[in-house]
């Protein structure tokens, strides 16, 4: 009697294993693991901004969330106001050098007609002097809001966003912040494809 007992409960422990493996190897179980899936980071090719990327539940021509909050000047930022007057580029950065090579670009950035503003979990003391606009996102609600929000580190992930006037998402990024000019090279080109910048003819060279 002890034998049956015995084989019947290895024969049930062995059906109970063969189940969870059959779950696991799934290919079309969802449930549980989300989050391990590879983000898609939505980084533009070399050549330019793609013409479909996402970001979290955002794809390009979204419409990009509302923001209100009060600067370094404690002077109210509100997107829904601001980007009526011109296009906004809201910039998510974790450290204060992602911030300073974004605020080293911002003449260039206006040129093109345009507003900036960076979105930090940290104050201006950590940056230093600044001439851009920096709102402080403690509780990382905005980032949340966006979809950069890394739970691993408690922190956004860098991205950007570039929203026009009519409040759709023109471009984004994430996973980095473009540097050496190359952040006013996609914006520029990102304005010119929505019609925002007329392009640029190439420079003549005069013999």
């Amino acid at each position: 009697m002890v034998g049956r007992t015995h084989t019947t409960g290895l024969a049930l422990c062995a059906l109970a294993a063969s189940s969870v493996l059959a779950f696991a190897q799934d290919p079309g179980n969802k449930g549980g693991h989300q989050e391990d899936a590879k983000p898609n980071t939505g980084q533009p090719s070399s050549n330019g901004p793609p013409g479909t990327i996402n970001i979290g539940r955002f794809l390009l021509g979204d419409g990009a969330p509302d923001i209100d909050g009060r600067d370094q000047s404690n002077v109210r930022y509100h997107l829904s106001e601001e980007r009526r007057d011109k296009t906004q580029l809201v910039v998510f950065a974790r450290t204060p050098q992602e911030v300073l090579g974004v605020d080293a670009t911002l003449r260039e950035l206006q040129e093109l007609g345009i507003g900036v503003i960076a979105i930090a979990p940290f104050h201006r003391e950590r940056v230093g002097p600044l001439n851009m606009r920096l709102i402080t996102d403690g509780a990382s609600i905005n980032a949340r809001n966006y979809g950069v929000f890394d739970a691993v580190t408690s922190n956004p992930r860098p991205a950007i966003f570039l929203i026009d006037r009519s409040g759709k998402i023109q471009m984004m990024m994430s996973g980095g912040i473009p540097v050496d000019g190359e952040l006013v090279r996609l914006t520029r080109e990102s304005l010119e494809k929505s019609g925002e910048l007329v392009a640029q003819p190439p420079p003549t060279i005069s013999n």
